[in-house]
């Protein structure tokens, strides 16, 4: 009874071998030729900024809200007779505007509701919130 074949064994481990030499050698070729033809350059001009074609300005409006103790609203200092929607329309709010709210550090925050609907509802992506005492 024959269990393991030493010779055997070794022979087909040669065999393999053998037969990676030609892969071995095709990789470190082409190693050495992307080595060789690639060439890294650094660049000594500035990048030029392309100029806008747009006419279109890019204005940034700033807005102040106060909301006070007695839960009135006054924009930009400016007492808010109508809704706060109706002051929006006019103002004519848009994505680039900036909206920060003072309100009395004692309202309770369910006040900034009519504040937040109108200006999700123009767009408005930056907001700020502040608290101080009137």
């Amino acid at each position: 009874m024959k269990l393991i074949n030493i010779n055997q064994n070794k022979k087909s481990m040669k065999k393999l071998d053998d037969s990676m030499i030609p892969a071995i050698n095709i990789v470190f070729l082409l190693l050495i030729f992307f080595m060789i033809a690639g060439k890294i350059e650094s660049r000594d001009t500035q990048l030029l900024v392309p100029k806008s074609t747009s006419d279109e300005k890019f204005l940034k409006q700033e807005i102040n809200i106060n909301i006070m103790p007695n839960g009135d609203y006054s924009i930009n200092d400016a007492k808010v007779e109508d809704s706060l929607m109706k002051q929006f329309e006019l103002l004519a709010l848009n994505e680039n505007s900036v909206i920060t709210c003072h309100i009395h550090s004692e309202l309770p925050i369910s006040k900034l509701d009519d504040v937040l609907e109108a200006v999700q509802a123009f767009g408005v992506k930056q907001i700020n919130i502040a608290t101080h005492r009137y």
